[in-house]
């Protein structure tokens, strides 16, 4: 037998293939070799697979970014909701201070007797600064205080209400109502009075302090002008030695 290469699958009529011809396989009709129909097909070309595999790869990346956007954007609103809780948390911290340093000044302005009345005019001055602190200077001096103590002068006041108007930066304003009873050697009966008033207030190193008040409506009993100190528009403490006159709201 002369030496060839059979060619397998070819029908059996003794042609024979010799080494030097180029053997080209059969493609079996049930197998098409358009790489597009064998897309992902067992035994498909690895060429037909690579369009899917970039595609996949873009949607990764485009899932990656997303993904990445949405944790920012959570970061950066967690740390705007941070930052406004802080300055609320703030304002309400100021405001609570406003309020209470208001409250103390007004219960030991409208609070006091002839035998402490040095003690409570100083707790009122140490509560004082800017306008309000020269004019408590000038209207709880030695000669006032004598006169409180030798009329046996004494006070009780009470707030109703008290609100917090402004709280700005370093600046605050509250505006309360206060009934007051005071009495005297020269009145038959302790006397009631209402005073409506607004405390301005300034934060300062040692602490919210009162700056000004303004009485709106001094003692019903007086009928005196509106809109003044608290210091001059409820009386002269002086008054407190005189029938029929009213003390002042501290």
């Amino acid at each position: 037998m002369s030496g060839g290469v059979k060619v397998v699958g070819a029908p059996d009529n003794g042609q024979q293939v010799t080494e030097d011809q180029e053997l080209v396989p059969e493609v079996p009709v049930d197998h098409p070799t358009d790489p597009t129909d064998q897309a992902g097909q067992p035994g498909g070309s690895p060429l037909s697979r690579v369009p899917k595999a970039r595609g996949t790869d873009h949607r990764l990346r485009r899932t990656l970014v997303a993904v990445t956007v949405v944790a920012l954007l959570g970061v950066a609103g967690t740390i705007g909701f941070g930052l406004a809780w802080s300055a609320q948390s703030s304002r309400n911290q100021a405001a609570t201070q406003v309020r209470q340093t208001s409250s103390r000044f007004l219960t030991d302005l409208t609070n006091f007797d002839a035998k402490t009345v040095d003690a409570d005019f100083s707790a009122i001055t140490s509560m004082a600064t800017g306008t309000f602190a020269g004019q408590a200077r000038t209207f709880f001096n030695s000669a006032i205080r004598q006169e409180l103590e030798d009329a046996l002068a004494s006070s009780r006041g009470q707030i109703r209400s008290l609100y917090v108007e402004t709280v700005t930066g370093n600046r605050a304003s509250t505006y309360a109502v206060v009934d007051q009873l005071y009495a005297n050697n020269k009145i038959t009966a302790p006397q009631s009075d209402v005073l409506r008033v607004v405390v301005d207030l300034t934060d300062t190193a040692s602490g919210w302090k009162v700056s000004d008040v303004t009485v709106l409506q001094g003692p019903t009993s007086s009928g005196t002008s509106t809109g003044s100190p608290a210091g001059t528009s409820t009386g002269s403490p002086a008054a407190a030695g005189s029938s029929g006159s009213s003390t002042p709201a501290g």
